[in-house]
């Protein structure tokens, strides 16, 4: 585009496009907040039985398909209309971004859920349930910390909230070495076990994902994403 073709902002229109930027923003958290809530009913069900909300999060999972397609074509709509420019753009970028995570953490939620309908007392029975507790503990605080600072753009508290993505590959390792003694003395409860092994998995990767929410922060305040890299080599070199 070029300076000729750039819309000319009227008071009018600023207003307008700040209506808009923010109800960006406000349906980034209606969908964060679905998924949040999605996560911990899937937690629920797989950890303490609750089938009445693991059945929300095996069944409500097209709430936050609507909201990221609502998502999208609102910031298409901000980007043709009012072609924003630097920081505007980096925001709605990020958001971009942050909706295809925040998708993804519902979609594993969902998953989570039905598998817990198969393992659920299994799991409660043994010992690494409490591997699992810590996991999601962790996990569901990055979630809650990583929207919150995205809403109040705070780098400094989405640094922190990364370095806390260490603590569940931990976690991992430790529940994947007891799973594995599991598996080796229970081998006719292989598929079972397999089950569980997914389950840990998804938690861990639902971590990945609030991390990748706070890199987007980061990004908003430097216009680069700093740590991806350095998170996927450490995880590269200690993860099982």
């Amino acid at each position: 585009m070029t300076q000729q073709d750039t819309p000319t902002l009227t008071p009018h229109t600023l207003t307008r496009y700040d209506d808009d930027l923010e109800a960006l923003r406000s349906l980034l958290m209606n969908m964060g907040g679905v998924a949040e809530q999605h996560f911990d009913d899937a937690l629920a069900y797989l950890l303490d039985g609750d089938a009445q909300r693991g059945r929300v999060a095996m069944e409500q999972d097209y709430e936050i398909d609507r909201l990221e397609t609502s998502i999208d074509e609102l910031a298409i709509h901000i980007i043709a209309r009012y072609a924003p420019a630097a920081r505007d753009l980096r925001t709605i970028m990020a958001i971009v971004k942050a909706i295809t995570d925040l998708e993804r953490i519902g979609d594993k939620s969902e998953k989570l859920a039905r598998i817990a309908e198969e393992v659920g007392p299994t799991l409660q029975s043994t010992a690494f349930a409490t591997h699992f507790r810590v996991m999601g503990r962790i996990v569901k605080g990055m979630l809650h910390d990583a929207l919150d600072a995205f809403v109040r753009q705070d780098h400094v508290a989405a640094e922190e909230i990364i370095r806390r993505d260490t603590h569940v590959n931990h976690e991992y390792n430790m529940v994947h070495d007891v799973l594995l003694g599991f598996m080796a003395e229970n081998p006719e409860k292989g598929d079972l076990s397999l089950r569980m092994l997914y389950c840990m998995r998804a938690i861990e990767r639902i971590g990945d994902h609030c991390a990748n929410i706070a890199e987007y922060v980061i990004f908003q305040h430097k216009g680069v994403e700093t740590h991806r890299e350095e998170r996927d080599e450490a995880k590269e070199r200690t993860q099982i």
